[in-house]
């Protein structure tokens, strides 16, 4: 026989369950938390842009510092053409500037499309920084408004924390931590009556009345293969 505290022990629990799954369910607590993950999502993205910045800052100052080297290459070619004379120099240091000049407007390119990546980022952070504070403000307003609801429900957690905590102590330990092992993966009913004498209060399945009765025969409960409810007799 399943003792009296244990049910009891089990209607405060689904009721805890229930308020608990009430407050998760209110648009305050739900609204509070997509303010949150916003929140948070922004912050991210200012990480990211902020990270890609500096990346891209020091792309700039390699493309730059390559391209006064180049400059530099460019301006010791024009002054040794000046004083080429034969025309397969020439063409030599024709082909040198060139090479150069190729790798210049390389770098002008790639100045360029860091500049605009800059740009993009600039616009990225400006959009987040002026839906940011709006964001902060609704989710603060939302867990103010979602803490009053919560401090309104505290009475009645805390009178049936109480009453539980004083069933507890009557309960088997043993029955109890059979207990809390199915409650803790399963939010349904722990333990469901015996229903017609085979039926599971549960799932409502029917087991051999003959398994019921052996298996019965030394325990309390029984549990249903089923649905793994613990089946408990009636008094």
């Amino acid at each position: 026989m399943i003792q009296a505290e244990m049910l009891q022990y089990q209607s405060i629990d689904r009721e805890l369950n229930r308020i608990e799954k009430e407050l998760k369910k209110n648009e305050f607590f739900v609204k509070s938390k997509q303010y949150k993950a916003l929140h948070q999502g922004c912050e991210d993205n200012i990480a990211k842009s902020e990270s890609k910045a500096a990346e891209l800052r020091n792309q700039l100052a390699a493309a730059r510092q390559n391209m006064a080297e180049i400059n530099g290459v460019l301006d010791e070619y024009y002054k040794e053409i000046e004083e080429v004379e034969g025309e397969d120099e020439l063409n030599y240091m024709s082909k040198k500037l060139n090479e150069q000049l190729d790798m210049l407007a390389s770098l002008e390119r790639e100045i360029k499309r860091i500049s605009h990546e800059g740009e993009e980022i600039v616009k990225t952070l400006d959009d987040i920084n002026s839906k940011l504070p709006k964001i902060i403000s609704l989710y603060a307003k939302c867990k103010e408004e979602f803490n009053k609801v919560a401090e309104s429900a505290k009475p009645r957690i805390n009178e049936l924390r109480q009453k539980q905590a004083a069933l507890k102590a009557k309960i088997d330990p043993k029955l109890l931590e059979e207990y809390q092992k199915v409650a803790a993966v399963d939010s349904k009913p722990v333990f469901v009556p015996l229903r017609d004498g085979v039926r599971c209060g549960g799932c409502q399945m029917e087991m051999p009345k003959a398994v019921v009765d052996t298996q019965f025969a030394n325990k309390d409960f029984i549990r249903c293969e089923h649905c793994g409810h613990l089946i408990y007799k009636e008094q």
